[in-house]
């Protein structure tokens, strides 16, 4: 038996962004009752819930907002299509094994809402803590239900009969649970013949501000964030994960034999069918390569995950080694100007690059990177790529 978890209170301080542009997860609010009160008065949504009754009003609402949805052991957050609040999010760790519960109001079925919802919720939990399993079920004529825990990798741990408030009538339930090896396998992950690239987790964090403390960052994007003191760099990660993939990633670069943290790497939205790129590199991993190799692979999938027409990036022009690893993955420069930095507290002079997706695709002659994108049931795409030049 597992626990009992206490989630940090930082955890939805911001909104959740997921896979669906539009939809993101907000913590929830007192504001939020009535909304809250409306959705699940709908009986087609309550008969899918264990705990829900029928009719279900304001002050059940309150209720609920007062109690479990504020207390330390719930990761709750409201899911929020555009601007409209479109139903509920939760991990509820206050006994045994943390459970995932969901619901979205009958409006927004069958476009991919909550299974965007729930991974962002369910990579949110994995992510910051240290929890080994998530437990979750759905009654035995909820198939959409099934297919949503099924998309997230979660497997059947059997049938057990239970009470539906709504029904009021026992109801099968099919058990099912998804172990923390299993998320991690279906993580989006990016691989070369050195490297193997995967999201943060908050455990990495303290590696991760002392690995950006070992020389000054000498190979590295303007856009590189501060993450010098370990609290710099767990805001880093966690902001990380709030961040919808594939519109926005990031990625910790890790060597392959010894499994060693040298850097990181990732792109934002940047608009316009545009996306920006940004890495660091350890100091004592320069001139081997490692920083092209890795550039290389996460512009590939980049433009795959994303379908983006335009990568920019920039350096700054005392940062030769960065403008090397852009020119040798293809970009132009494309101007100079400023910007302010997250790693600097001021102005300074950049050089401007781009790389469109015509130009990568036809000078790509270095091969493929695998990449997996998150999802349970796809499958590696490309082949492993051979090692890179020297940077």
């Amino acid at each position: 038996m597992s626990a009992r978890i206490a989630f940090d209170d930082g955890l939805l301080a911001e909104d959740c962004l997921t896979r669906v542009p539009g939809v993101r997860l907000r913590r929830l609010a007192p504001a939020d009752a009535a909304a809250l009160a409306a959705g699940l008065n709908d009986l087609e949504v309550a008969k899918n819930l264990v705990a829900v009754p029928h009719p279900y009003g304001a002050e059940d609402a309150t209720v609920f907002l007062r109690g479990p949805a504020a207390s330390p052991h719930m990761l709750c957050a409201g899911l929020w299509v555009e601007d409209s609040f479109a139903g509920c999010v939760a991990i509820d760790a206050t006994a045994g094994f943390p459970e995932l519960g969901y619901w979205l109001v009958r409006a927004h079925w069958g476009r991919g809402i909550v299974s965007a919802a729930t991974r962002a919720l369910v990579d949110l939990a994995f992510a910051a803590t240290a929890i080994e399993k998530i437990v979750s079920g759905h009654f035995v004529d909820n198939a959409a239900s099934a297919a949503v825990l099924r998309k997230l990798g979660f497997k059947p741990a059997g049938v057990v009969e239970t009470r539906s408030r709504a029904r009021a009538e026992p109801v099968r339930l099919v058990a099912m649970n998804l172990e923390r090896e299993a998320w991690a396998a279906g993580r989006p992950t990016i691989e070369t013949a050195r490297l193997v690239m995967r999201p943060p987790l908050m455990a990495d964090a303290d590696e991760i501000a002392a690995l950006a403390n070992d020389g000054g960052l000498p190979l590295t994007t303007a856009a590189t964030p501060r993450v010098r003191r370990p609290e710099e760099a767990r805001a880093f990660v966690l902001q990380a994960l709030r961040r919808g993939f594939p519109a926005d990633a990031s990625f910790c670069m890790r060597l392959r034999e010894s499994g060693a943290l040298i850097g990181g790497i990732g792109w934002r939205d940047a608009g316009a069918d545009e996306v920006e790129l940004g890495y660091w590199l350890g100091a004592d991993h320069r001139g081997v390569g490692l920083a092209t190799e890795a550039a290389r692979a996460a512009l590939e999938a980049a433009f795959e995950t994303t379908g983006a027409a335009t990568v920019k990036a920039c350096c700054r022009p005392i940062n030769p080694a960065s403008r090397g690893v852009l020119e040798r993955c293809g970009f132009q420069w494309s101007g100079a100007g400023h910007m302010r930095p997250q790693a600097s507290g001021g102005s300074v002079p950049v050089d401007r690059f781009r790389l469109e997706r015509d130009v990568f695709y036809s000078l790509k002659a270095w091969g493929a990177a695998a990449i997996r994108t998150g999802s349970a049931t796809e499958a590696p795409a490309g082949a492993l790529s051979r090692p890179a030049e020297r940077a």
